[in-house]
């Protein structure tokens, strides 16, 4: 198998995989409290290296990104901060969301494929963006998310938690590791994490 065959055939599973969570959660009785992912987008990305994301983020200096903070937030939060971010969009906006992108590096990465359209409706919101990390399930006001390189998950918190004050929790699919105590209010420190 060549090297290209390799990646279509990894691409075509993950794309598998998401297509799955765009269906209902069926509620067995042992996890009646299993609720639907409502998810409206998913994609497969690859993101410029932290230092490329800085260098763009200084070419749109008037936009007031403060690349001191993100640096130190990064340097706090070790390798895997840049790929493993957490990020809640409380309303619909052109140009939050054009800052939100620009931000996170998700306006310019090397790679980007739609899994699904893009199907967040005003409606949806608040929602939250996972990238590098896909929703398993969501259950008991704790949504589970695996790790996984390279993904884009977005969900909708309308149905969940639209006024984000119910201290909804993100852990690690079957682990005791919590990502974030409440999404509302942060993450981990290795999670470059914000809300708009």
């Amino acid at each position: 198998m060549t090297a290209h065959a390799g990646s279509m055939n990894r691409e075509k599973t993950i794309a598998c995989a998401l297509a799955l969570l765009a269906t209902t959660v069926a509620c067995s009785p042992a996890m009646c409290a299993e609720e639907k992912i409502a998810l409206c987008h998913a994609g497969l990305i690859k993101l410029a290296s932290f230092a490329e994301h800085l260098k763009l983020l200084r070419r749109f200096k008037a936009r007031g990104y403060d690349i001191d903070e993100l640096r130190e937030a990064q340097r706090e939060g070790g390798p895997e901060f840049f790929s493993s971010q957490i990020i809640v969009q409380e309303q619909q906006s052109g140009s939050g969301t054009f800052d939100l992108r620009m931000f996170h590096g998700l306006s310019e990465p090397k790679y980007y494929r739609n899994v699904t359209a893009w199907d967040c409706q005003a409606a949806d919101f608040p929602i939250v963006y996972f990238i590098g990390f896909r929703v398993r399930k969501i259950q008991n006001g704790t949504i589970f998310v695996s790790r996984e390189k390279d993904i884009v998950n977005v969900i909708s918190l309308n149905a969940l938690d639209p006024g984000l004050d119910k201290y909804i929790k993100v852990q690690l699919f079957e682990s005791a590791k919590v990502l974030c105590p409440d999404i509302a209010a942060g993450c981990d420190q290795r999670i470059f994490y914000n809300r708009e």
